[in-house]
């Protein structure tokens, strides 16, 4: 006798996403404190109870709405530096490897829905923190600062471990002041933010920074 039920299991995995989305709609517009769980089910089309059984409470849930979303980006990122290291071979420049981060760190933003929500639910998250610091260094900063940097030593000849982590510090510096700058500009309405400006400031970041990655290594400029 079996205990699985593919229909069953289905349904709870469709429940649980439709929590996740709710959820992360919510807190991006309310903030946590602002969000409660009637109104969490409400929108799901679901009862507290669900909540419960898949999330253990409200806390849970929160927690769970950024794992999914930073996992998303982290994987993102890493998989861009993957497939161009690999696809590039023995060519590989610094250029390539910023621009391929730089693009895949800003290209979220573009989307007109779930980038703007994104960037509003941390933000909130931000200013008004519910969550232990350990879960961003975990999820997200840790993994994708090791990877950018392994990425800049094996395309820069002379380029130091140390060296590189400093570098990806400068180049995610960067970018996130790109960030603050376009949200202070255009704010976080769907559509708001222009695709080719972000793509031109991506661009110019990886240029800018492919130029000290090579003066720090004493590589020279690119033939």
């Amino acid at each position: 006798m079996t205990t699985d039920h593919p229909a069953g299991h289905g349904e709870a995995e469709a429940t649980r996403e439709r929590l996740l989305e709710a959820a992360e709609r919510l807190f991006a517009k309310k903030g946590y404190d602002g969000t409660s769980l009637r109104e969490i089910t409400s929108a799901a089309g679901c009862n507290i109870a669900a909540v419960n059984y898949h999330f253990g409470g409200k806390e849970n849930l929160y927690l769970q709405v950024f794992h999914r979303r930073l996992g998303h980006l982290r994987d993102l990122r890493i998989s861009r530096l993957e497939q161009v290291l690999a696809e590039a071979g023995g060519n590989a420049t610094p250029e390539l490897v910023l621009s391929t981060f730089t693009t895949a760190f800003l290209e979220p933003l573009a989307d007109e829905s779930a980038g703007r929500q994104l960037m509003e639910l941390m933000a909130r998250e931000m200013l008004d923190p519910h969550l232990p610091r350990s879960v961003f260094v975990e999820d997200m900063i840790g993994p994708v600062r090791r990877s950018l940097a392994g990425a800049l030593e094996q395309v820069t000849p002379g380029l130091d471990h140390e060296t590189a982590l400093l570098c990806v510090h400068s180049v995610v510096g960067q970018l996130v002041h790109v960030i603050h700058h376009e949200r202070f500009l255009h704010g976080t309405a769907t559509g708001s933010w222009p695709t080719e400006e972000l793509q031109r400031l991506a661009d110019h970041i990886a240029r800018f920074s492919a130029g000290g990655v090579r003066a720090l290594a004493g590589a020279g400029e690119p033939s």
